[in-house]
C-alpha cells in the first residue's frame, strides 16, 4: 500500500498537464495585488511630498511679507493649503513666530495663529510641540514656523496602510523685515 501511494504521488508530481492554468490562477491575483500596493504606496509618498511643498510655499510667502498679518491673510493661507494639497480630509495650518531670548536661553512665542485642528502655541506649549526641531538662533532673532497637517485617505484599502495624519514642519527667517507682525499685537 505504501508503495502504491508513493507511485501515485510521483506520477502526480511529474504530470505537467494544466500547469499554465494553475500558475495563472495563482499568480494573477498576486500580481494584481502587487500593482495595487505599489500604486497606493506611491500615492502616499506623492501626497506627503505635495504637503511638504505646500508648507514651504506658505512659509516662503510669509517670509516675504512686510505688512501685518491678519485673520483674512490666515484664512487665505489655509485655503491655499487646501487647494495645493487637494486633501480628502481636514487640513490644519499653524503659523508661529518664535524668537530666541539669549538672556533666558529659551525660545519665546511672539504670536501664534492656527486654522483647522491645530491649536495656537504659547511659551509653555512651544517646547512640547516643537521640541528640538527649532534652529539655533542669535539673541532676539526670529523665525517663522509653519506647520501643516492633513488627513490622507488611501485610494484602495490594503493591509498596512490606513487613513493617517500627514504632518509637516517648515521654518524661514523674515526676509524684508526684522519680524512678521500679527495685526493688533
Amino acid at each position: 500500500m505504501k508503495r502504491l501511494i508513493q507511485n501515485k504521488l510521483r506520477h502526480f508530481a511529474s504530470d505537467v498537464r494544466g500547469t499554465a492554468t494553475i500558475e495563472l490562477a495563482i499568480f494573477v491575483p498576486l500580481l494584481l495585488f502587487m500593482i495595487a500596493a505599489s500604486y497606493v504606496y506611491y500615492d502616499a509618498f506623492r501626497q506627503k511630498a505635495v504637503n511638504t511643498n505646500a508648507a514651504y510655499t506658505i512659509s516662503d510667502a510669509l517670509s516675504r511679507e512686510t505688512d501685518e498679518i491678519d485673520t483674512l491673510y490666515m484664512d487665505g493661507a489655509h485655503q491655499l493649503l487646501e487647494f495645493l494639497t487637494a486633501a480628502d480630509g481636514q487640513t490644519g495650518l499653524r503659523v508661529t513666530v518664535v524668537k530666541w531670548n539669549g538672556d533666558t536661553m529659551a525660545y519665546e512665542v511672539d504670536w501664534s495663529e492656527s486654522r483647522g485642528p491645530l491649536y495656537p502655541l504659547t511659551n509653555t506649549s512651544l517646547e512640547d510641540a516643537l521640541g528640538g526641531n527649532l534652529p539655533v538662533l542669535l539673541h532676539n532673532e526670529r523665525v517663522i514656523v509653519v506647520e501643516t497637517s492633513s488627513t490622507y485617505v488611501p485610494p484602495l484599502a490594503l493591509a498596512g496602510l490606513n487613513q493617517q495624519e500627514l504632518y509637516n514642519f517648515a521654518f524661514t527667517r523674515p526676509r524684508f523685515a526684522p519680524k512678521l507682525v500679527w495685526a493688533g499685537s
